[in-house]
């Protein structure tokens, strides 16, 4: 099969109205060229409105493609620009055509990358336009920065709870401030995103782009400084790598007050308190997912963790629990199991156990009520803590006698809840111990959609060792060895 001589050509969207800079004024001056060099089998690959900042463009990844396959004898553009303004892209794009046996020509130039003279100036002027690229880059940089200064105000699509007036300024819309401001008091007295988010859908309430709320479209809404009236620039940039990254915060611009805010100074102060508070030194360790640390390999018993599916196919975005000891070292199967799969399948299992789906092991009967004896006074303890925590916010003037009182409020009934499971342990038998899995299950399913991680994996321990994953789904599950 003969090689076919590949006329690249390219134009970005700014470049479009230049003169000579048109798809088809390149084909044609490229063409002309072609004929005078007697090439044959020509194929004409067009990126159109295309950056050359990087090549990610779709006929330039044809054309790899087809380079890497070896059936390409030359490649043209009218100039290296055209080809990209990246010194780096550039080189390594000849070095894939030199190892596939292909060559690189320039036609405005008249040099081919098949000669030392020719690759020399090749790199002379892809390094000139890396340095055009990144001039233009500073410029569109330094106007962004110049209209931030002056006119202070946000520039972007207006978040839930904001329009622009016609003066283009942000301004509150009533009803889904009310929303936000809900919101933001729900997340405060204890409730997680997800119960947040759950709250929002449960109303019918929707995003700006009309789709339901999620735990981190929640999140990024109680954590976006837009709702005190604050606009920031020049947070994030992008590397050499185009990864993105955070600047220093001393390099932030910062206007405050540029709109009105639907949240007080206060809400974010406790909004921020909650999400930054840290775990005490030897505290329990922090899980991201509802199921860190349950799940086990039912080949090998060794934990599953958490990860993504992969980087391509149709469940690339999708997260998996898999089999650590597979992950570390291929030890074992690709076990794994789909995250959401594994939340539905755990919690029908909640669902059966407070239907009163419980089988007990009489032998253990004596040993789950010994345990469950050490655990209530644990938690007794943890909940006297946290009540002297408050006095003490008190005393200190970090919360005010109404905050203390919600407080006093939800310890004592917690007190009240602790004190009945308490009633239900002092009897250790079968029925007892099923009434408090059930009971307990119950509270495990308000739990599941309302409670912060912390608080979901404490109750979840009070009833499973683990659950064990096998053939890509949750095939049994176990009892805490105090319980059963």
């Amino acid at each position: 099969m003969n090689k076919i001589t590949a006329i690249y050509v390219r134009v970005s969207t700014d470049e479009q109205a230049k003169e000579g800079y048109s798809i088809h004024s390149q084909v044609d001056r490229l063409m002309a060229y072609a004929k005078f060099q007697g090439w044959q089998n020509i194929e004409v690959f067009a990126d159109e409105g295309r950056s050359a900042k990087d090549m990610n463009r779709p006929a330039m990844k044809r054309l790899v493609n087809l380079i890497k396959k070896k059936k390409v004898s030359t490649v043209a553009t009218i100039s290296v620009d055209r080809l990209s303004r990246n010194l780096l892209d550039m080189l390594q794009f000849v070095d894939l055509c030199e190892k596939h046996g292909a060559a690189y020509v320039c036609a405005a130039l008249n040099f081919d990358t098949s000669t030392p003279i020719g690759r020399m100036v090749l790199q002379i002027l892809a390094a000139f336009a890396e340095f055009e690229r990144a001039m233009i880059s500073d410029r569109v940089k330094s106007n962004m920065m110049e209209i931030s200064e002056k006119k202070k105000k946000y520039m972007a699509v207006p978040p839930f709870g904001y329009k622009y007036d016609e003066h283009k300024n942000l301004v509150p819309v009533p009803e889904e401030a009310e929303w936000v401001k809900k919101a933001a008091d729900m997340f405060i007295s204890g409730h997680g995103y997800r119960a947040v988010s759950k709250y929002l859908n449960d109303n019918g309430i929707r995003t700006t782009k009309g789709k339901e709320w999620s735990s981190s479209t929640v999140r990024g809404m109680l954590t976006n400084e837009l709702y005190i009236g604050k606009v920031i620039w020049n947070r994030r940039y992008y590397d050499t790598n185009g990864k993105m990254c955070w600047r220093d915060p001393s390099e932030w611009i910062v206007h405050e007050n540029v709109h009105p805010s639907i949240l007080t100074q206060h809400q974010w102060d406790e909004i921020h308190k909650r999400i930054d508070k840290k775990v005490p030194k030897g505290g329990s360790q922090q899980f991201k997912h509802r199921l860190s640390g349950f799940i086990v390999c039912g080949h090998c018993g060794a934990k599953m963790v958490s990860r993504k599916y992969g980087s391509k196919g149709p469940h690339k975005d999708k997260r998996i629990y898999v089999c650590s000891n597979y992950q570390k070292s291929g030890g074992c199967h690709f076990n794994r199991v789909f995250m959401d799969e594994a939340d539905d399948m755990v919690y029908s299992v909640l669902e059966g156990l407070s239907d009163g789906k419980i089988k007990i092991k009489d032998e253990y009967l004596q040993k789950a009520s010994e345990s469950l004896e050490e655990e209530f006074k644990r938690r007794e303890a943890a909940i006297d803590q946290k009540f002297q925590r408050q006095i003490e916010a008190y005393e200190n003037g970090l919360i005010g006698a109404k905050d203390l009182k919600i407080a006093r409020e939800r310890i004592e009934k917690e007190r009240e809840l602790l004190e009945l499971e308490k009633s239900r342990a002092q009897k250790p038998q079968k029925s007892e111990i099923e009434e408090f899995v059930r009971a307990e299950s119950k509270q495990l399913l308000w739990a599941w959609n309302n409670a912060d991680l912390p608080v979901l994996h404490k109750q979840l321990r009070l009833i499973f060792k683990d659950f064990v994953a096998l053939n890509n789904k949750i095939v049994d599950y176990r009892y805490t060895e105090d319980l059963v």
